[in-house]
């Protein structure tokens, strides 16, 4: 992906249809840059915010993961601004890898859901190691059961860093009411309203 030193106000960068950013790292000074709108939604398409790619700032070349990201409250979609960390061998890549439910629909059921508490699990792993997701199989789960990070399989190269007793699911029962039943109770409740509004009359 190339990237552009940034000399102009922000209102103009983004009237430009470029999002405006900041490159840092241990062994560079901060730079405001400014990226094309369409170039940073590739490389977030397909790197995320936990895989390092390479990128160009004139005749120098940095290898970055997208380390932050600001977007507009009104329009999700819309990239306010964007920090890019410049990383080396031998360095950790800090991210919060998503998790990846396995198995959920055999678990739900009426009146049973699968409640997920926690989405993600703060990490630290090697440069190149580029890992996406960490899967968490909850097919074999029952009414009360709960599976916290503790419980995740970890695969080799990544080290949690975030509170192992932090919560990811539960299960748990719900009131169900069958659609014949819900039904009957529509209808009372709409016959509850014309009692009321017949006695509002007299």
């Amino acid at each position: 992906m190339k990237i552009e030193k940034r000399t102009e106000p922000l209102k103009i960068v983004r009237e430009g249809n470029k999002i405006p950013g900041v490159l840092f790292g241990k062994s560079i000074e901060p730079e405001s840059i400014q990226v094309d709108e369409k170039d940073f939604r590739e490389a977030y398409r397909e790197y995320g915010m936990t895989k390092t790619f390479e990128i160009k700032l004139g005749r120098k070349k940095h290898n970055v993961y997208i380390k932050e990201v600001q977007r507009d409250i009104v329009n999700h979609n819309q990239f306010l601004n964007v920090k890019l960390l410049k990383v080396m061998a031998g360095d950790l890549i800090k991210a919060n890898l998503p998790i990846n439910l396995i198995g959920k629909d055999k678990v739900e059921k009426p009146g049973v859901i699968v409640q997920f508490i926690t989405d993600s699990v703060e990490v630290e792993y090697g440069i190149g190691e580029d890992f996406s997701h960490i899967d968490l199989d909850v097919s074999n789960l029952e009414i009360g059961d709960s599976l916290k990070i503790k419980d995740l399989i970890i695969p080799v190269g990544i080290q949690v860093v975030d509170d192992l007793e932090k919560t990811i699911v539960n299960v748990s029962e719900t009131k169900y009411i069958p659609e014949e039943d819900q039904a009957e109770v529509e209808e009372k409740d709409a016959m509850d309203v014309e009692v009321i509004n017949e006695k509002t009359e007299e």
